[in-house]
Parts: C-alpha cells; structure tokens; sequence
C-alpha cells in the first residue's frame, strides 16, 4: 500500500539520521557508527521482510559492537568470546538445524542487550553527572522495551497470543525503538565531540 510504504520510508530516514548525526558528532567513534550502521541494513531487511532471518542476525551484529565499544579495554575479551559462542551456535544450528534460527538467534539477542543495559548502568553509576551514560541507560532500556513489543507482536502473528495485541505491540515497539535509536547514537564513549562551528 503507498500509505504503508511512505510510513516505512519515513521509519528507515529516522533511522538513517541516527547513523549520521553519530558520523557528524562522534567522528572518531567508528564502532558506533558501524553499529548503527548494521542496525539500518537490520531495518531495511526487516522492512522488506518482517521475519527475516537476515535482519535479526545484523540487529545482532549491533548489539554486540554496542557490547563490545562500551566495555572497558580490559573486559572486551568477555564480548569477543561471547561473539565467537554466538557465531559457532548460529553456524550449528544452520547446518544441523536443530531448532529454528529466529529462536537461536533471538536467544543470544536477548542475551547481549541485557549485557548492554547491565553495562551502561555500570557507567553512569561510575560517571553520573556524564550526560552520555545517561543516554545509553535509558537508550538500551527503551531498546529492550521495543524488543519486547516486536517479541508480543511476532507472537500474535503466530497465534501464540491474541491476535488483539498485535497493532498495539507493532505501535508501541515504534514508540520505543526511535526515542532508544536517538539515545543510543548519543552514548559514544569518546566525551570529544567535534567543536561547533567545524
């Protein structure tokens, strides 16, 4: 439908903006801006194919570059190993099959954010007053709210729950997901920004 297609191409724009103002802003900070990155392709997928596979599997991608450029040098170990158990358990299932990918997928997926929030929660509880901790708290939270919603709705699809919650799910995980996308794109752990008036 043209009306539903404009409202996508709106969606992905807001999300395009995400990625570029963290390029304006952050310019040195590369690992949020690839992870931003992955989080549009994740988009773009899922807005050709909700149920896409391919579109879980970059959103993973983000969230573990997210993991891995806010922990601290010497805890970055702990995200690599974890990413390497994730792509071995994914590479299994894909040639074993032994349960379906979405779930295998969504169950490190959900696994990594809660990593996400627990992390930036250790950062602002070290640097309150620093506005950019602040943001990836509360940007990781409304991300993890927004996944609960897209989780309800999928659910609804497949008749587990009442078709009922569908529309309200798929509208309050939009709600959520771009205020969480502006936050995140805020939360760069390089505090130099690029001065005004560059």
């Amino acid at each position: 439908m043209p009306g539903s297609t404009l409202i996508t191409i709106i969606k992905l724009s807001g999300i395009l903006l995400c990625l570029i103002y963290a390029c304006q802003k952050f310019p040195n900070d590369h690992l949020l801006q690839l992870a931003l990155l992955c989080t549009f392709v994740a988009d773009t997928i899922l807005a050709i194919n909700n149920i896409a596979d391919g579109g879980l599997l970059f959103f993973l991608a983000a969230q573990l570059i997210h993991l891995f450029r806010l922990e601290p040098q010497a805890r970055r170990p702990i995200a690599i190993i974890f990413a390497i158990i994730a792509v071995i358990a994914i590479a299994s299932d894909l040639i074993f099959q032994f349960a379906p990918l979405i779930y295998v997928i969504c169950a490190f997926y959900l696994q990594v954010i809660l990593m996400n929030i627990i992390v930036s929660w250790r950062w602002y509880r070290h640097h309150p007053k620093e506005p950019l901790s602040l943001c990836a708290l509360v940007g990781f939270s409304l991300f993890l709210a927004c996944d609960i919603c897209v989780g309800i709705s999928y659910l609804s699809l497949t008749g587990t729950f009442s078709t009922f919650l569908y529309m309200p799910a798929n509208f309050f995980a939009w709600f959520f997901y771009y205020p969480s996308q502006i936050l995140v794109s805020n939360s760069s752990r390089y505090a130099k920004m690029v001065p005004k008036g560059r």
